[in-house]
């Protein structure tokens, strides 16, 4: 079985703080508010947040669905991307049950996309492959994987309820064309809609989206599949009772 997840952003204090992990005498405030708090008390907000069990959650989560011979694939953004993050976020992912020769990475805007040696080293030695795109096949569909969702996306103003980068189109280079026919697994935008560009061919599969867990192939076909039924045969209106007279 195939899995896939995005965005884990683990040793990442102020995404554990957007997801609900600070600590609970601060948790009265945004995350925005919590980084000014600290910013304003010289406080670490590191201190302020409960990371630790905001990574363990996400890779227990990942541990109690994925299985040793299934296959892990991660899209982007597993730290900070600072090298201290990065550094810790690897160390979390050693304790996954799936072996290295099954776990996935495409690169995010959290790392480097033109990784040198040193980066690409230390990734490795954690995930057997490392692209910045790929693709698989999912039941008979053939699955484009990226960080990004399609480009047209960069061109447009940003949804309600996505990250303040969600659609900078600095990164538009990096995303794959619209063909109009393909079908995209994504993350990037930290919507908690798997489908928030109402594109039933581009499925969101961020952990911000579902729930911190990974999403099966099963799931991502029935997604599909359904929100192309949807698309094509949109549910009639409820008929208007007519009064007896």
């Amino acid at each position: 079985m195939k899995y896939f997840t995005s965005d884990l952003h683990l040793h990442h204090p102020f995404v554990a703080a957007l997801r609900g992990y600070a600590k609970p005498e601060y948790a009265h405030l945004t995350a925005a508010g919590l980084r000014e708090y600290a910013r304003t008390n010289r406080w670490k907000l590191a201190d302020m947040v409960d990371w630790q069990r905001h990574d363990h959650t996400i890779l227990d989560n990942i541990n109690a669905t994925v299985e040793e011979n299934d296959e892990l694939y991660v899209l982007g953004d597993l730290s900070t991307g600072g090298r201290a993050s990065l550094t810790a976020a690897l160390h979390t992912l050693e304790g996954l049950r799936v072996p290295r020769a099954n776990r996935h990475l495409i690169l995010g805007n959290h790392e480097d996309l033109h990784a040198g040696y040193s980066q690409m080293r230390q990734l490795l030695d954690v995930f057997a492959t490392i692209d910045t795109s790929g693709a698989t096949t999912i039941g008979k569909l053939n699955v484009l994987l990226s960080h990004f969702q399609f480009r047209h996306h960069f061109e447009q103003p940003t949804p309600s309820g996505l990250s303040t980068n969600a659609c900078d189109p600095q990164y538009a280079q990096y995303a794959f064309v619209d063909n109009g026919f393909s079908w995209l697994l994504h993350g990037h935008t930290h919507s908690t809609d798997p489908f928030e560009f109402s594109n039933p061919r581009e499925l969101n599969i961020g952990v911000d989206a579902w729930n911190m867990r990974p999403v099966s192939e099963e799931q991502v076909l029935w997604h599909f599949v359904d929100a192309e039924r949807l698309i094509s045969f949109p549910p009639e209106p409820h008929p208007t009772l007519k009064r007896h007279r």
